[in-house]
Formats: C-alpha cells, structure tokens, sequence
C-alpha cells in the first residue's frame, strides 16, 4: 500500500456528502491500509477518506498515544452513525487538512456511535473524551464539516488570511498534500473563491 496524499482547504471533496461504502471489497481493505499509513506518516489521530480524495463515509482513528487510551485498539468505522450524545466539553482540535490552525472546540462529551468495522460486522460503541471527539471531528468530515465550522464568525474572519492562503497551497508541512483545486470557471479571477461556512 502507499502513503496518500492529503486534501486541504477548501477542495470541494472535502465539502461534499460522503457515499455509504456497500460492501467489503479488496479495495475498500487496501483504501483502509493505506489510510493508516497516511495518517501515521503526518502523526494524525484520526483521518477520513474524503481527506485522501475518496468521497466514502469511511474513517480510521487511533487514540492510543493518549493516556488512559493506551489499550485503545486503532478503529475503522464505515458508514457510521452517532446515535446520541452527553455532556459538554471543550478542548483544542486541530485537522491535517487545516495545517497550523487550532482552535478551542465545543463538543458532547460522550458520545454513541454504529458503524460496520474493517471486516464489515456491525458495531456499537460508547466513546468519551479524546476518542468521543475524534469520532465526532472525524464523521463531520463524512458530511462535509470542518471543525472551524463551530467557531463563531469573529473567530473564524481572524482565521481568512491563513485559509487563503491555504486554499492556494501555501503550505508548510511534512506530509504529502494534494495540489490546491482550482476552479476553471474561477481562473480568470485572481482572489481565491472560499466556500461559505
């Protein structure tokens, strides 16, 4: 399998509804691998396929650097579906597809979640602190959401230069990213066109 490259801001993959993945496949299974590779390689916790280019409700994860998730197995849930949610938290998220932006998020603290797992069996799960937030941050991605989408409009206008900046590649970061989308019915204008949040 191979380390992908990553999508940033604002490709249009990113903003789209993700398909449900009907049936295990070899393909789905090295998507899967090579999921984990890349988010290893850019020292993610969690990662969507729509942030590699495949427009599928499928996400891996892994927690277990933090503590008190050390026996945390890695996680795949395709197709998940939160089934409800507990309590408040806040705590500062980051996003390999938003390179250098981090910001304090409010989100439930538990969380409940079904989903098929890497060999296609149905799943329920109860999640809470870090793991309840990478699952949320992660099944946003599936719907078309970044975490910048909970910030309040003063919060996020602080934020235009650097997205700008972003949505036309100009990145610093130590993993492979895709090249920035340019709309050709947009290329005539020089200012880059930012999808409303």
């Amino acid at each position: 399998m191979s380390i992908l490259p990553i999508y940033t801001f604002d490709h249009p993959v990113l903003r789209q509804e993700t398909s449900q993945v009907e049936e295990d496949s070899a393909e789905i299974a090295g998507l899967i691998v090579s999921m984990f590779e890349t988010m290893n390689n850019a020292r993610g916790i969690g990662l969507a396929a729509n942030q590699v280019g495949k427009s599928l409700a499928l996400t891996v994860i892994d927690v277990s650097d933090f503590e008190g998730f050390e026996d945390q197995k890695p996680l795949v849930l395709i197709n998940p579906v939160i089934l409800g949610t507990h309590g408040e938290s806040v705590f500062e998220e980051g996003c390999l597809s938003l390179p250098e932006i981090r910001e304090d998020i409010v989100r439930p603290e538990k969380v409940g979640v079904k989903f098929h797992d890497a060999s296609f069996k149905e799943v329920e799960l109860e999640a809470d602190q870090i793991l309840a937030r990478v699952i949320q941050h992660e099944i946003d991605h599936l719907h078309g959401k970044y975490f910048i989408d909970y910030l309040s409009p003063l919060k996020l206008s602080l934020l235009k230069g650097r997205l700008s900046r972003m949505h036309r590649g100009e990145l610093e970061v130590d993993y492979p990213i895709a090249p920035p989308y340019v709309d050709v019915k947009q290329k005539k204008s020089r200012r880059p066109r930012l999808s409303r949040m």
